[in-house]
């Protein structure tokens, strides 16, 4: 008996745990449902007009959980829907509603009434129906563009209305058999017009952390009592400039003509290099529209971060036809170039670094990983199964030491990529593909998911995924950075813009192919090496933090630091530059700055042939890391960091909003696997008062096992979701205290499978 409960509750237990990985189903985004609850915005009694038979109103509810009115005239039916207000003198009209017929009558208008009620003045629209005396002709010309009609109109668009005009209406109506569907219907007072408005504040620059007065002074010029009217300053994005004493201040009643002043105490949070080099604004608003604007300047006189990174796309060259022998050269890639490129090479590299305590940056093409696994399934040898295992092995061992590795995206590899050609020769046991497509963006026009793999989202997914799991040892987490194959970023607003949204659907925050995705140089001078990318255009700074999207990042100088060509005094003498720049009379300038070099490590040589990893340039930069530890980093003016270690530092400066990564992995079971999260954004404020939404990736190497994850905050869930996997790998949690400690819990999908054969075992007896 007692074994036949305990086979119930676990029975239960698991059912439980099965269902909450079901997916809910959901409405199609165009299915409107009646909603009783919605009838109370609209005050149909008092605000619809109707005439004639047949006539239907509905109020709605669509998918996305918009409030809607539907008004369907019968066909001889009429129904006018009207707001009437005393917004005083000025007056504005917003209207979000769309028309559904070709036919029947469909108008809009707005008029000015005086205190008897008639009609001073109006502006009347037709976009079905029959035009009428004095009105404006916005009626369609075809039956395919009919859309949302968001629009606003101000009192002070019509003429004649004098001082009379006390009321205004605004009216919609359909007739004849047409449907309108409104989402948004209203009369507002024009503050604008109705508010004479100053907001004045210091003209010098303050320090971080100084606290300073704003004035703001006002006239009521409205033409009636204003009653409840919230005045307020609205912060700018990005918090540069805080409030200190709160935002609102109620006027109460405020009679025409009377002047008033209001005061409030801001505090400077953040330099203007946040702010893309601009002072802060800061906006007085009236029931939230904008009367004025001050701006403030801050400047930070912290010392910043001098970073030294070393980058390096790591990829495999036989160098058949080219003047020098950095493979091979027999005309196909081998096991053996393999092996001494990405392996022995990169490895190499790294133990150099480490004698410094510098870290490489490997962008590893992973396709050309896959190229290999491909070719192993075709050969009769081991070779390349077992170059395949000591790569993996190798970056693994690599990434636990803090080198990172990165994804580099040349698709000629992919054997899955439609269009690819791939050739084996079972001779050589060699593999070649078509390096005139070595790129990325140009073989994959679609943006896609992360489960389209024959797209940019989906084709980076499959990739990062394994360098995120080969990864997960490192001390830093998650690999945020990568650089598309031959710079092959996409270019042109539309398709910058959809491979930076690829590249932040899977957790990826820095690129470094500005220009390069243009034909251009990549590399930038000092003062030009790193910047918050706009949303479609990685090539220059954003214009604004509301679009700011990725950081792009640039070897340094414009002639830059090349590991594969310079001597030790070469580059010396190119990071002596950057220093000068960044650190003048021995002080790092405030904010976050990056001396970057760059190479490919098969065409870094040694003193003998192509296989040699001693002497020539390994020595060189041994000597140069050498000189720059003891010049730069032991005086603790420079630090050696990764390219990841970089964008995280630029981010945890310069980032308009928090933003929130998994760490290091802290514990690894067969039930759940457990790791840190990293807040970054050391100047904004996190807290009870300022608590923020933000999303974290979950790895992309559990998105097909994980059944639930949790948030932790000291050791306590405050978040957990079961409905997985999300589209993009991540989930949404309230983040409200700086100083606690969150960490994100996965729990695997095995444990549900030997939870169901371990109950199956019980069932049998077994």
């Amino acid at each position: 008996m007692r074994r036949k409960w305990l086979w119930v509750g676990s029975m239960i237990l698991l059912l439980v745990l099965a269902g909450a990985c079901a997916k809910k189903n959901v409405s199609p985004p165009a299915a409107l449902q009646a909603d009783a609850a919605v009838a109370a915005r609209w005050q149909l009694a008092e605000r619809l007009y109707e005439s004639g038979g047949g006539n239907v109103k509905r109020s709605l509810r669509s998918a996305q959980g918009e409030e809607l009115l539907e008004l369907a005239a019968g066909p001889d039916g009429v129904l006018r829907y009207s707001v009437e207000s005393n917004v005083g003198r000025n007056a504005t009209a917003s209207y979000d509603l769309q028309f559904l017929s070709t036919q029947g009558t469909g108008r809009i208008s707005l008029e000015a009434l005086d205190s008897e009620g008639q009609v001073l003045a109006s502006r009347n629209m037709a976009f079905t129906g029959a035009l009428l005396p004095g009105q404006q002709d916005r009626r369609y010309l075809d039956n395919y563009q009919g859309n949302w009609i968001k629009e606003t109109l101000s009192s002070q668009e019509m003429t004649n209305t004098g001082a009379k005009a006390v009321r205004y209406r605004l009216s919609v109506e359909a007739g004849q058999g047409q449907h309108v569907l409104l989402r948004a219907f209203a009369l507002e007072t024009d503050w604008r017009r109705s508010l004479s408005a100053q907001l004045t504040g210091p003209t010098k620059t303050l320090q971080r952390g100084d606290s300073a007065t704003l004035t703001a002074e006002l006239v009521n010029q409205s033409g009636r009592m204003i009653d409840n009217a919230v005045l307020a300053l609205q912060e700018p994005l990005g918090y540069g400039v805080m409030l200190q004493d709160g935002a609102q201040r109620l006027s109460g009643p405020w009679p025409e003509g009377e002047k008033r002043s209001f005061q409030w105490t801001v505090k400077a949070q953040r330099a203007d290099a946040v702010n893309m080099n601009q002072p802060w604004p800061l906006v007085l608003t009236l029931n939230g529209t904008p009367l004025a604007q001050t701006k403030l300047s801050v400047a930070d006189e912290r010392p910043g971060e001098i970073f030294y990174v070393m980058t390096e796309d790591l990829e495999p060259m036989d160098a058949a036809g080219y003047p020098t022998a950095w493979g091979n050269q027999s005309g196909w890639l081998q096991p053996e170039e393999y092996r001494g490129q990405l392996i022995g090479k990169a490895e190499a590299l790294n133990r150099i670094a480490d004698k410094a305590g510098a870290k490489w940056t490997h962008y590893i093409a992973w396709p050309a990983v896959r190229a290999a696994e491909w070719a192993a399934e075709r050969s009769a040898k081991n070779e390349w199964r077992q170059v395949v295992a000591d790569i993996r092995t190798s970056v693994a061992q690599e990434a636990a030491k803090g080198h990172e590795y990165g994804v580099h995206m040349h698709g000629d590899y992919d054997p899955e990529l439609p269009g690819n050609v791939l050739s084996y020769d079972p001779v050589s046991d060699g593999l070649w593909a078509n390096h005139l497509k070595h790129g990325w963006s140009h073989l994959l026009e679609k943006e896609g998911t992360l489960g389209d793999p024959i797209s940019r989202a989906g084709m980076l997914y499959r990739y990062q995924r394994i360098l995120d799991q080969l990864t997960a040892d490192s001390p830093q987490g998650q690999i945020i950075t990568s650089r598309a194959g031959s710079f092959d970023f996409g270019n042109g607003a539309e398709s910058e813009a959809a491979s930076s949204r690829a590249y932040r659907a899977v957790g990826l925050w820095g690129s470094t192919d500005a220009d390069g995705n243009q034909g251009g140089l990549t590399s930038g001078a000092y003062g030009n090496e790193i910047y918050l990318a706009g949303s479609s255009d990685i090539n220059h700074p954003t214009a604004t933090l509301a679009d700011a999207a990725l950081v792009e990042f640039r070897p340094t100088p414009r002639i830059n630091i090349a590991y594969d060509l310079q001597s030790a005094s070469v580059m010396n003498a190119k990071a002596d530059e950057g220093m000068r720049y960044f650190a003048a009379d021995g002080r790092v300038m405030s904010g976050v700055h990056g001396i970057i070099g760059f190479t490919h490590a098969m065409f870094v040589m040694g003193d003998g042939d192509w296989r040699s990893t001693s002497g020539g340039q390994f020595r060189a930069l041994e000597e140069h890391l050498t000189y720059l530890k003891q010049r730069y980093v032991e005086t603790q003016l420079l630090r050696f960091g990764t390219a990841g270690d970089l964008v995280r530092a630029y981010l945890d400066y310069y980032a308009p909003r928090p933003v929130v990564l998994y760490g290091q992995r802290l514990k690894d079971g067969w039930l759940r696997s457990e790791y840190a999260l990293q807040i970054l954004g050391r100047d904004i404020p996190v807290d009870a008062e300022h608590p923020h939404t933000v999303k974290v990736k979950y790895p992309l190497y559990h998105r097909e096992d994980a059944f639930r994850v949790r948030v932790l905050k000291d050791g306590k869930p405050i978040y957990s979701t079961s409905g997985l996997p999300t589209p993009e790998n991540d989930i949404a949690f309230l983040l409200d205290d700086k100083t606690a400690s969150y960490t994100l819990e996965i729990w695997h999908q095995e444990t549900l499978a030997k939870g169901m054969r371990f109950l199956q075992r019980l069932k049998g007896g077994k």
